[in-house]
Parts: C-alpha cells; sequence; structure tokens
C-alpha cells in the first residue's frame, strides 16, 4: 500500500511541475511594470519567486500577494496578481529613487530582518538569467540583445 500511495504521490507532484508556471506567466506584466518604473524585470520576477515560493504560498493563492507585501494588519490582498505586480514596481521604483539600487540595500528596507533574503533573490535572479522557468528574452536583457 505505501508504494502505491509512494507512486502516486511522485506522479502529482510531477503533474504539479509540469504544469503552468505562474510566475513565467506574468512575464510580460513583469516587464512592462519594470520598464514603467525603471527597475530590473529579473529582480521584481526574483522577488515574487522568493516571496511566494513560486506562487504557491497561501498569501499568494488567497490574496493574489506574490511579494510578501504587507500593510498595517499583515499581509495585503490584491484584486489579482497583476495589481501586485504594479505594487511591487511601485515600491522599488521609489526605493531607486532614495538611491537604493543593489539588492542588499532593497533587502535591509523591504525585508527588514536578518535573514539572508538578499542572498536568496540573488540566487534567484541567477537562475531567471540562466533560464531555469524558460525563455527569459521577453526581459531584453543586455547580454540577450542581437540574438533572434
Amino acid at each position: 500500500m505505501r508504494g502505491i500511495l509512494t507512486g502516486v504521490a511522485v506522479a502529482v507532484f510531477a503533474v504539479m511541475v509540469a504544469g503552468a508556471d505562474v510566475v513565467s506567466e506574468l512575464r510580460p506584466t513583469i516587464r512592462d511594470v519594470a520598464q514603467q518604473n525603471g527597475v530590473d524585470p529579473v529582480l521584481m520576477e526574483a522577488i515574487i519567486r522568493h516571496e511566494s515560493a513560486n506562487a504557491t504560498s497561501c498569501a499568494a493563492r488567497t490574496r493574489n500577494n506574490l511579494a510578501g507585501i504587507m500593510g498595517r494588519r499583515g499581509q495585503r490582498s490584491y484584486a489579482s496578481k497583476e495589481d501586485c505586480v504594479k505594487h511591487l514596481g511601485s515600491i522599488l521604483a521609489k526605493y531607486k529613487a532614495r538611491g537604493r539600487v543593489t539588492v542588499s540595500q532593497i533587502g535591509r528596507i523591504y525585508c527588514q530582518t536578518r535573514s539572508p533574503w538578499a542572498s536568496y533573490v540573488r540566487t534567484f535572479m541567477g537562475h531567471i538569467r540562466r533560464g531555469r522557468w524558460g525563455d527569459v528574452s521577453i526581459y531584453n536583457l543586455p547580454d540577450q540583445q542581437g540574438k533572434s
């Protein structure tokens, strides 16, 4: 019986992994919001992937809060995932206007704990740039210009 249950669990996990990647599906929105706010789309996607456990966290599923954005009464709720992406873009634009542009500088304000947040976000950024979740040419990254 245990072997059957293990097989079923493995099959369910395989289907979940092979299923649509919610964050990758948001790349057009991430790109547009990043351009409008003058911020790095890879940074935005990395924050989203880290803060929402790749859009699987409770806040991502029930509140459309992909970025762990807090309000006065805890985790904020959004009408859509796109609305959360827009808010994240505006937050990062404010940080940039105040001279906070590195992941470490952003993390000190965004996360406000001594966690290895910046390290995790940088790791996600590397995975994104290397194509772990598919082609990122939509972001028009500098090392992709001129490639078809």
